[in-house]
């Protein structure tokens, strides 16, 4: 059978194949398999659409004659059609609780798109993986940075306001005179503010989201889409990767990378791989840590006993937290062993694909193309031969996303941001000193000891746990070893705050009238112990470059 372009009468372009609606996955029933909605090449029935009724044309095409065409066409890398190069605000993307990734099978989201000539950033993700901690993620990552920063500079700005005496301010009921009054601004505000940006910041990054941004309804549009999805890569300035275990596993997700790889060309272009669970995470660490900083600037303290009920009600909410991190982050990097392998031994073969699900056979009994042949045809283009696209993804990409998945994720940054709360608490305390007219160093005393615990501690810190998770990450063969496992990891990622706490009350004796000198010992103790925590850390890299570990 002649391919379409064979014949005058037939002289039509594949992108006017008739398109059914197979972009649900049979099993799961939602989107299939890749980071779009729609992502499956067209599901010709296998007869063009030529102008005239089902009944006056009956033409079926075989499907080893309309391969090459496809293969041509994507391989290429070229978008073709302008419409279909779009983008959509992250705002967009994420307005209405995301409704866009939450019912992407059930509405029309082209409207929130836009035409350009460039996209900022490509979302690859599974449809597998879990929506609310993708959205999560992409809340974290797009929103995160403006509301810590807000939230700080909201925390400095009451710190001023309070200690020039423009804030009222509480009674706490200890140590000063019976009128004093304590600061609980820079917290409280900087939670809100936190919040509310979080929440309503209208990021105006330009992205690509599947769901959105290829027409559901149009089914030309919506095949000029996909066989634009290369020359879609190729116009991305960056690739952000969703990742978790099922994305390793969907033939889609493998043909973006590939088509990412062979049109980077350019600096400009970055890879970014990030795991959903990190939103989550994310704001659970920042919620413990505001729930450690409010006691710190708001508890009334009237005796010991109050003392030693709130530092309980402390450590209540560190474990409520602490603990399913620990877990959670010791089963996160035994899903990165299980990466490797799959990485170490990936074939275009292996990998999933919503058409092969089906046996190439929709409800209505019509045969569909097989996007495997597609996405193997274009990767020999693109790479010389499956085998070297393979070892491509077994060296470079493992690297790439082994580095990014193990050091990238939880970065310095990161680790500022979400201990932040803690730096909000001290400036409280430090503004509440302030108004003494007799003596302003302990404000500036507390301050700097904020500081450098903020700046210098938890960075290291941050490292040497995430190591310890790492060595720790294998699971028990029972629930109860499991248990005590998880309870020991966490016992040993805490030691470094309990050493921290010690050095900090052993302090207060060394020069008790002066608070600077007191301070000044207690940065040279919190720097000795950066350097401990560093010498640690080595070791321990160490250790896990050693076979088994």
């Amino acid at each position: 059978m002649r391919r379409p372009s064979q014949s005058s009468e037939e002289s039509i372009s594949i992108r006017s194949w008739t398109v059914p609606d197979e972009w649900h996955d049979s099993d799961a029933g939602e989107v299939c398999s890749s980071s779009s909605s729609s992502m499956s090449i067209p599901n010709c029935p296998l007869a063009p659409s030529l102008g005239g009724s089902g009944s006056d044309i009956d033409v079926t095409l075989d499907v080893d004659d309309m391969m090459p065409s496809l293969v041509e066409q994507v391989s290429r890398m070229d978008v073709v059609n302008p419409e279909v190069l779009r983008v959509t605000p992250v705002f967009r993307a994420l307005e209405h609780f995301a409704v866009a990734l939450r019912f992407a099978a059930d509405g029309d989201f082209y409207h929130k798109s836009r035409a350009s000539t460039k996209i900022s950033t490509f979302w690859s993700h599974s449809w597998h993986g879990g929506q609310w901690k993708k959205i999560l993620t992409l809340v974290t990552l797009y929103n995160g940075t403006a509301a810590v920063s807000l939230a700080f500079l909201t925390g400095v700005l009451m710190m001023v306001l309070f200690s020039f005496g423009t804030l009222p301010g509480i009674d706490r009921g200890w140590w000063r005179p019976a009128d004093w009054e304590w600061s609980c601004w820079s917290t409280s505000a900087g939670l809100v503010v936190a919040s509310l940006v979080l929440t309503c910041w209208r990021s105006q990054t330009r992205v690509f989201l599947d769901c959105i941004c290829i027409s559901q309804n149009d089914d030309r549009l919506k095949t000029d889409a996909i066989l634009s999805l290369a020359g879609l890569l190729k116009k991305s300035d960056s690739m952000l990767i969703l990742w978790d275990p099922t994305w390793t596993e969907r033939l889609w997700c493998l043909f973006e990378l590939a088509a990412f790889l062979k049109s980077k060309t350019t600096q400009q272009q970055h890879l970014i791989v990030r795991p959903i669970f990190l939103g989550p995470l994310s704001i659970a660490i920042y919620l413990m840590f505001f729930a450690l900083a409010l006691p710190i600037s708001t508890v009334p303290i009237r005796n010991a006993t109050t003392i030693v009920e709130v530092l309980g009600a402390m450590v209540l909410s560190f474990l409520v937290v602490a603990f399913p991190t620990a877990s959670t982050l010791r089963r996160y990097f035994r899903d990165l062993d299980t990466m490797k392998l799959q990485l170490l031994s990936i074939s275009v073969d292996s990998t999933r694909s919503s058409c092969c699900d089906q046996d190439h056979v929709i409800p209505s009994g019509q045969r569909i193309l097989c996007d495997r042949k597609i996405v193997k045809e274009c990767v020999k283009i693109w790479f010389g031969s499956e085998l070297s696209f393979e070892n491509t993804v077994r060296t470079e990409v493992l690297d790439l996303l082994n580095r990014d998945l193990t050091e990238k994720v939880f970065s310095t940054p990161w680790a500022l941001g979400v201990t932040s709360p803690l730096f909000l608490a001290f400036m409280d305390v430090s503004a509440s000193m302030a108004p003494d007219p007799d003596d302003r160093q302990p404000a500036l005393a507390l301050l700097l000891e904020g500081l450098v615990v903020w700046l210098c501690y938890v960075p290291a810190t941050k490292d040497l746990i995430i190591l310890l998770v790492r060595v720790g990450r294998k699971r028990s063969r029972s629930t109860c070893l499991e248990i005590l496992k998880n309870t020991l990891v966490l016992g040993a990622a805490a030691t470094p705050v309990f050493v921290l706490l010690i050095a900090y009350g052993l302090t207060r004796f060394a020069d008790p009238r002066h608070a600077l000198r007191r301070a000044g010992i207690f940065v040279c103790c919190t720097l000795f112990l950066v350097v401990c925590n560093f010498l640690l850390g080595l070791g321990l890299k160490a250790l896990l470059r050693r076979p088994g570990w």
